[in-house]
Protein backbone atom coordinates (compact mmCIF):
# COMPACT_ATOMS: atom_id res chain seq x y z
CA UNK A 1 0.00 0.00 0.00
CA UNK A 2 1.28 3.44 -0.79
CA UNK A 3 0.93 5.70 2.21
CA UNK A 4 1.34 9.58 2.01
CA UNK A 5 1.39 11.78 4.95
CA UNK A 6 -0.35 15.39 4.05
CA UNK A 7 -0.09 17.03 7.23
CA UNK A 8 2.22 17.61 10.12
CA UNK A 9 -0.25 16.32 12.29
CA UNK A 10 -0.22 13.10 10.67
CA UNK A 11 -4.39 13.46 10.41
CA UNK A 12 -4.39 13.17 6.81
CA UNK A 13 -3.33 10.90 4.51
CA UNK A 14 -2.95 9.92 0.57
CA UNK A 15 -3.33 6.05 0.47
CA UNK A 16 -3.24 3.71 -2.56
CA UNK A 17 -4.19 0.69 -2.15
CA UNK A 18 -2.64 -2.31 -4.67
CA UNK A 19 -3.53 -5.68 -3.43
CA UNK A 20 -6.77 -6.98 -2.02
CA UNK A 21 -4.96 -7.52 1.35
CA UNK A 22 -4.81 -3.50 1.09
CA UNK A 23 -8.03 -3.37 0.98
CA UNK A 24 -8.71 -5.75 3.84
CA UNK A 25 -6.14 -3.68 6.31
CA UNK A 26 -7.81 -0.93 5.22
CA UNK A 27 -10.70 -2.36 6.64
CA UNK A 28 -9.48 -2.95 9.56
CA UNK A 29 -7.90 1.09 10.53
CA UNK A 30 -11.29 2.83 9.14
CA UNK A 31 -13.99 3.49 12.01
CA UNK A 32 -16.81 5.53 11.87
CA UNK A 33 -16.31 9.17 12.39
CA UNK A 34 -13.00 9.10 10.52
CA UNK A 35 -12.96 10.98 6.50
CA UNK A 36 -12.50 9.71 3.10
CA UNK A 37 -12.28 11.80 0.05
CA UNK A 38 -12.00 10.38 -3.19
CA UNK A 39 -13.67 9.91 -6.47
CA UNK A 40 -16.93 8.23 -6.70
CA UNK A 41 -20.34 8.31 -9.38
CA UNK A 42 -23.55 9.61 -8.26
CA UNK A 43 -26.82 9.99 -9.76
CA UNK A 44 -27.22 13.86 -9.35
CA UNK A 45 -29.82 16.36 -10.65
CA UNK A 46 -29.16 18.24 -13.92
CA UNK A 47 -29.82 21.65 -13.45
CA UNK A 48 -33.17 22.89 -15.15
CA UNK A 49 -34.16 19.09 -16.09
CA UNK A 50 -36.28 16.42 -13.78
CA UNK A 51 -33.76 13.94 -14.93
CA UNK A 52 -30.89 12.72 -13.39
CA UNK A 53 -27.25 11.29 -14.90
CA UNK A 54 -24.69 9.34 -13.18
CA UNK A 55 -21.49 11.53 -12.96
CA UNK A 56 -18.33 10.81 -11.82
CA UNK A 57 -17.85 13.78 -8.56
CA UNK A 58 -14.94 13.88 -5.92
CA UNK A 59 -16.77 14.14 -2.23
CA UNK A 60 -15.29 13.56 1.16
CA UNK A 61 -17.65 11.45 3.00
CA UNK A 62 -18.06 10.85 7.22
CA UNK A 63 -17.75 7.40 7.48
CA UNK A 64 -20.66 5.20 9.11
CA UNK A 65 -19.71 1.42 7.87
CA UNK A 66 -17.04 -0.20 6.13
CA UNK A 67 -17.43 -3.97 4.63
CA UNK A 68 -15.33 -5.72 2.44
CA UNK A 69 -16.06 -9.18 0.60
CA UNK A 70 -13.09 -11.38 0.74
CA UNK A 71 -12.39 -12.33 -2.82
CA UNK A 72 -14.42 -9.67 -4.86
CA UNK A 73 -11.35 -7.22 -5.00
CA UNK A 74 -13.96 -4.53 -3.54
CA UNK A 75 -13.83 -2.36 -0.11
CA UNK A 76 -17.31 -0.42 0.52
CA UNK A 77 -17.13 3.17 2.29
CA UNK A 78 -20.76 4.17 3.44
CA UNK A 79 -21.24 7.57 4.89
CA UNK A 80 -22.99 10.78 4.67
CA UNK A 81 -21.41 13.44 2.43
CA UNK A 82 -19.65 16.71 4.59
CA UNK A 83 -18.15 17.89 1.31
CA UNK A 84 -18.86 17.61 -2.30
CA UNK A 85 -19.52 19.71 -5.88
CA UNK A 86 -22.40 22.61 -4.50
CA UNK A 87 -24.12 22.78 -7.71
CA UNK A 88 -25.69 19.24 -6.88
CA UNK A 89 -26.81 19.97 -3.61
CA UNK A 90 -25.54 16.48 -2.23
CA UNK A 91 -24.10 17.85 1.26
CA UNK A 92 -25.60 15.90 3.90
CA UNK A 93 -26.96 13.06 1.98
CA UNK A 94 -25.42 9.35 1.87
CA UNK A 95 -22.83 7.99 -0.34
CA UNK A 96 -20.84 4.67 -1.13
CA UNK A 97 -17.45 4.67 -2.29
CA UNK A 98 -16.13 1.69 -3.99
CA UNK A 99 -12.14 1.39 -3.51
CA UNK A 100 -10.84 -1.68 -5.68
CA UNK A 101 -6.92 -2.10 -5.97
CA UNK A 102 -5.25 1.21 -7.90
CA UNK A 103 -8.05 3.45 -6.13
CA UNK A 104 -6.33 6.70 -4.65
CA UNK A 105 -8.08 8.52 -1.71
CA UNK A 106 -7.26 10.41 1.36
CA UNK A 107 -8.34 9.31 4.64
CA UNK A 108 -8.53 11.75 7.66
CA UNK A 109 -8.67 11.20 11.58
CA UNK A 110 -9.56 14.13 13.76
CA UNK A 111 -6.08 13.50 16.53
CA UNK A 112 -4.18 12.08 13.42
CA UNK A 113 -3.16 8.57 13.04
CA UNK A 114 -1.31 6.61 15.37
CA UNK A 115 1.85 5.43 14.73
CA UNK A 116 1.00 1.57 14.86
CA UNK A 117 -1.89 2.38 12.39
CA UNK A 118 0.55 4.00 10.11
CA UNK A 119 2.54 1.05 10.71
CA UNK A 120 0.57 -1.19 9.64
CA UNK A 121 -1.04 0.09 6.75
CA UNK A 122 2.83 0.55 4.85
CA UNK A 123 3.47 -2.90 6.30
CA UNK A 124 0.57 -3.95 3.94
CA UNK A 125 0.74 -5.78 1.25
CA UNK A 126 0.56 -9.19 -0.81
CA UNK A 127 1.48 -11.87 2.04
CA UNK A 128 0.54 -14.76 -0.76
CA UNK A 129 -2.75 -17.54 -0.82
CA UNK A 130 -2.80 -21.20 -0.43
CA UNK A 131 -4.86 -23.41 -1.61
CA UNK A 132 -5.76 -26.87 1.04
CA UNK A 133 -7.54 -29.76 0.39
CA UNK A 134 -8.28 -32.79 2.88
CA UNK A 135 -9.47 -35.83 1.24
CA UNK A 136 -10.27 -39.29 2.12
CA UNK A 137 -12.24 -42.61 -0.20
CA UNK A 138 -15.32 -40.64 1.00
CA UNK A 139 -15.62 -37.21 0.65
CA UNK A 140 -12.97 -34.26 -0.14
CA UNK A 141 -12.88 -30.25 0.17
CA UNK A 142 -11.11 -27.75 -0.81
CA UNK A 143 -10.64 -24.15 0.29
CA UNK A 144 -8.42 -21.26 -0.78
CA UNK A 145 -6.56 -19.62 1.99
CA UNK A 146 -5.33 -15.83 2.27
CA UNK A 147 -4.85 -13.47 5.24
CA UNK A 148 -8.25 -12.49 5.52
CA UNK A 149 -9.70 -16.20 5.50
CA UNK A 150 -10.69 -19.01 3.76
CA UNK A 151 -13.22 -19.46 1.24
CA UNK A 152 -14.51 -23.39 0.59
CA UNK A 153 -14.19 -23.77 -3.07
CA UNK A 154 -15.22 -27.84 -3.07
CA UNK A 155 -17.12 -29.82 -0.58
CA UNK A 156 -18.26 -33.22 -2.01
CA UNK A 157 -18.75 -36.82 -1.68
CA UNK A 158 -16.79 -39.49 -3.92
CA UNK A 159 -19.60 -41.80 -3.42
CA UNK A 160 -16.90 -44.65 -5.05
CA UNK A 161 -18.13 -48.49 -5.40
CA UNK A 162 -17.48 -50.97 -2.72
CA UNK A 163 -13.83 -52.61 -2.80
CA UNK A 164 -15.02 -55.87 -4.67
CA UNK A 165 -16.28 -53.74 -7.19
CA UNK A 166 -14.13 -54.39 -10.52
CA UNK A 167 -14.72 -50.31 -11.32
CA UNK A 168 -13.37 -49.68 -8.14
CA UNK A 169 -9.80 -48.61 -9.49
CA UNK A 170 -11.08 -46.67 -12.40
CA UNK A 171 -13.39 -44.35 -10.69
CA UNK A 172 -11.08 -43.71 -8.06
CA UNK A 173 -8.55 -42.61 -10.96
CA UNK A 174 -11.22 -40.69 -12.13
CA UNK A 175 -12.03 -39.30 -8.68
CA UNK A 176 -8.11 -38.72 -8.36
CA UNK A 177 -7.75 -37.04 -11.48
CA UNK A 178 -11.27 -34.66 -11.12
CA UNK A 179 -9.82 -33.51 -7.84
CA UNK A 180 -6.23 -32.57 -8.59
CA UNK A 181 -7.83 -30.84 -11.78
CA UNK A 182 -9.74 -28.83 -9.50
CA UNK A 183 -7.23 -28.05 -6.86
CA UNK A 184 -4.99 -26.69 -9.76
CA UNK A 185 -7.77 -24.22 -11.56
CA UNK A 186 -8.38 -22.83 -7.77
CA UNK A 187 -4.25 -22.30 -7.39
CA UNK A 188 -5.02 -20.17 -10.87
CA UNK A 189 -8.20 -18.59 -10.61
CA UNK A 190 -7.11 -17.00 -6.59
CA UNK A 191 -2.84 -16.93 -7.47
CA UNK A 192 -1.66 -19.40 -5.05
CA UNK A 193 1.28 -20.38 -4.77
CA UNK A 194 1.39 -23.02 -2.34
CA UNK A 195 -0.87 -26.01 -2.15
CA UNK A 196 -0.99 -28.60 1.09
CA UNK A 197 -3.37 -31.72 0.37
CA UNK A 198 -3.81 -33.76 3.88
CA UNK A 199 -5.74 -36.82 4.51
CA UNK A 200 -5.56 -40.04 6.12
CA UNK A 201 -3.61 -42.86 4.23
CA UNK A 202 -2.17 -42.88 0.54
CA UNK A 203 -4.92 -41.02 -1.02
CA UNK A 204 -3.36 -37.88 -0.42
CA UNK A 205 0.23 -38.51 -1.80
CA UNK A 206 -1.87 -39.76 -5.30
CA UNK A 207 -3.66 -36.59 -5.34
CA UNK A 208 -0.58 -34.84 -4.51
CA UNK A 209 1.72 -36.76 -7.36
CA UNK A 210 -1.25 -35.83 -9.93
CA UNK A 211 -1.08 -32.03 -8.93
CA UNK A 212 2.64 -31.86 -9.02
CA UNK A 213 2.31 -33.71 -12.91
CA UNK A 214 -0.23 -30.99 -14.01
CA UNK A 215 1.18 -27.66 -12.82
CA UNK A 216 5.05 -28.31 -11.97
CA UNK A 217 5.36 -24.69 -10.59
CA UNK A 218 3.44 -25.31 -7.30
CA UNK A 219 4.55 -25.89 -4.08
CA UNK A 220 2.66 -29.29 -2.97
CA UNK A 221 3.11 -29.85 0.62
CA UNK A 222 1.64 -32.75 1.84
CA UNK A 223 -0.10 -33.30 5.68
CA UNK A 224 -1.55 -36.43 7.78
CA UNK A 225 -5.19 -36.12 8.98
CA UNK A 226 -7.38 -38.10 10.48
CA UNK A 227 -10.59 -37.17 7.53
CA UNK A 228 -11.37 -35.61 4.64
CA UNK A 229 -14.11 -33.01 3.69
CA UNK A 230 -14.93 -30.23 5.47
CA UNK A 231 -13.40 -31.35 9.05
CA UNK A 232 -10.32 -32.18 7.58
CA UNK A 233 -9.94 -28.29 6.25
CA UNK A 234 -10.57 -27.30 9.66
CA UNK A 235 -8.04 -29.71 11.28
CA UNK A 236 -5.64 -28.61 9.20
CA UNK A 237 -5.81 -25.21 9.58
CA UNK A 238 -4.72 -26.01 13.06
CA UNK A 239 -1.79 -28.25 12.41
CA UNK A 240 1.61 -26.87 13.13
CA UNK A 241 3.29 -27.96 9.90
CA UNK A 242 0.41 -25.19 8.23
CA UNK A 243 1.21 -22.78 10.61
CA UNK A 244 4.90 -22.80 9.29
CA UNK A 245 4.39 -22.80 5.55
CA UNK A 246 1.63 -20.26 5.78
CA UNK A 247 2.77 -18.09 9.15
CA UNK A 248 1.67 -14.50 7.75
CA UNK A 249 -1.35 -15.78 7.99
CA UNK A 250 -3.30 -14.87 11.03
CA UNK A 251 -6.55 -16.84 10.05
CA UNK A 252 -4.01 -20.12 10.61
CA UNK A 253 -2.29 -18.43 13.89
CA UNK A 254 -6.02 -17.41 15.23
CA UNK A 255 -7.56 -21.29 14.59
CA UNK A 256 -4.58 -22.67 17.07
CA UNK A 257 -4.63 -20.45 19.55
CA UNK A 258 -8.31 -20.50 19.97
CA UNK A 259 -7.80 -24.42 20.37
CA UNK A 260 -5.13 -23.82 22.89
CA UNK A 261 -7.22 -21.67 24.83
CA UNK A 262 -9.86 -24.03 24.72
CA UNK A 263 -7.62 -26.53 26.16
CA UNK A 264 -6.26 -24.24 28.76
CA UNK A 265 -9.53 -23.16 29.79
CA UNK A 266 -10.79 -26.75 30.46
CA UNK A 267 -7.24 -27.64 32.89
CA UNK A 268 -6.76 -24.05 34.39
CA UNK A 269 -10.36 -21.82 33.73
CA UNK A 270 -8.52 -18.84 35.71
CA UNK A 271 -5.76 -18.54 32.67
CA UNK A 272 -8.29 -17.76 30.11
CA UNK A 273 -10.92 -14.53 29.61
CA UNK A 274 -13.59 -14.29 27.61
CA UNK A 275 -15.40 -10.60 26.13
CA UNK A 276 -14.33 -7.48 25.71
CA UNK A 277 -14.34 -6.93 29.17
CA UNK A 278 -12.74 -9.27 31.05
CA UNK A 279 -9.83 -9.56 28.60
CA UNK A 280 -9.70 -5.56 29.22
CA UNK A 281 -9.41 -5.36 32.56
CA UNK A 282 -6.52 -8.59 32.38
CA UNK A 283 -4.82 -6.20 29.60
CA UNK A 284 -4.16 -3.45 31.76
CA UNK A 285 -2.01 -5.00 34.24
CA UNK A 286 -0.40 -7.45 31.50
CA UNK A 287 -1.83 -10.21 31.91
CA UNK A 288 -2.27 -11.17 28.31
CA UNK A 289 -0.22 -13.83 26.70
CA UNK A 290 -2.25 -13.46 23.39
CA UNK A 291 -5.88 -11.97 22.33
CA UNK A 292 -8.04 -13.14 19.68
CA UNK A 293 -10.48 -10.54 18.94
CA UNK A 294 -13.28 -10.01 16.61
CA UNK A 295 -12.66 -6.93 13.83
CA UNK A 296 -15.94 -5.44 13.56
CA UNK A 297 -15.24 -4.38 17.92
CA UNK A 298 -12.54 -2.17 16.40
CA UNK A 299 -14.92 -0.14 14.29
CA UNK A 300 -18.58 -0.45 15.63
CA UNK A 301 -20.74 1.94 15.44
CA UNK A 302 -21.34 1.88 19.95
CA UNK A 303 -17.92 3.92 20.53
CA UNK A 304 -18.08 2.41 24.16
CA UNK A 305 -17.42 -1.08 22.22
CA UNK A 306 -14.99 0.31 19.83
CA UNK A 307 -12.70 2.06 22.85
CA UNK A 308 -12.58 -0.69 24.74
CA UNK A 309 -10.99 -2.58 21.50
CA UNK A 310 -8.50 -0.18 20.79
CA UNK A 311 -7.77 0.03 24.47
CA UNK A 312 -7.38 -4.08 24.45
CA UNK A 313 -5.02 -4.45 21.33
CA UNK A 314 -2.76 -1.21 22.50
CA UNK A 315 -2.22 -2.45 25.86
CA UNK A 316 -1.46 -6.15 24.51
CA UNK A 317 0.87 -5.49 22.56
CA UNK A 318 2.59 -2.86 24.84
CA UNK A 319 3.18 -5.40 27.42
CA UNK A 320 4.16 -7.50 24.48
CA UNK A 321 1.40 -9.89 24.03
CA UNK A 322 0.63 -10.90 20.70
CA UNK A 323 -3.06 -9.46 18.97
CA UNK A 324 -4.67 -11.84 16.03
CA UNK A 325 -7.27 -9.25 14.60
CA UNK A 326 -9.82 -12.28 12.78
CA UNK A 327 -12.95 -11.27 10.47
CA UNK A 328 -16.24 -10.93 11.66
CA UNK A 329 -17.49 -13.51 8.91
CA UNK A 330 -14.72 -16.06 8.90
CA UNK A 331 -15.50 -19.06 10.59
CA UNK A 332 -12.77 -18.53 13.61
CA UNK A 333 -15.18 -14.95 13.75
CA UNK A 334 -18.29 -17.01 14.00
CA UNK A 335 -16.59 -19.12 17.02
CA UNK A 336 -15.93 -16.00 18.93
CA UNK A 337 -19.23 -14.53 18.72
CA UNK A 338 -20.63 -16.54 21.37
CA UNK A 339 -17.53 -16.09 23.24
CA UNK A 340 -18.11 -12.35 23.17
CA UNK A 341 -15.80 -11.23 20.53
CA UNK A 342 -12.49 -12.18 22.26
CA UNK A 343 -10.83 -14.25 24.00
CA UNK A 344 -7.15 -14.08 25.62
CA UNK A 345 -4.70 -16.68 26.92
CA UNK A 346 -3.37 -15.34 30.14
CA UNK A 347 0.66 -15.32 31.64
CA UNK A 348 -0.96 -15.40 35.21
CA UNK A 349 -4.54 -15.43 36.99
CA UNK A 350 -6.55 -12.18 37.03
CA UNK A 351 -9.52 -11.56 40.28
CA UNK A 352 -12.27 -10.28 38.38
CA UNK A 353 -14.00 -7.24 40.15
Amino acid sequence: MKVEVLSKRSDRLRIKPESEEDLWTLKTVLRPGDYVRARTVRDVSIRGSQRKEKRPIIVKIRVKDVSFQPFTGRLRIFGVIVEGPERYGIKGKHQSIIVTPGTELEIEREGGWPPKVLEKLRSSGPKGRAVIAAVDYDEYAIAVLSVHGYKLVADEYLRLPGKDDPSREQKLETAIDRIAKRIVEAAKQYNANLVVIGGPGHLKDEVAGKVRVLNPHLKVSVDSLSMGGRAGIEELLRRPTLEMLLKEFSVAQAERVLEQAMIVAARNPELVAFGIDSCLRASEIGAVKELIIVDSTLYSINEEISGKAEELIENVERYGGKVYLVPEDSPIGEKLRPLGDAVAILRFPVRSS
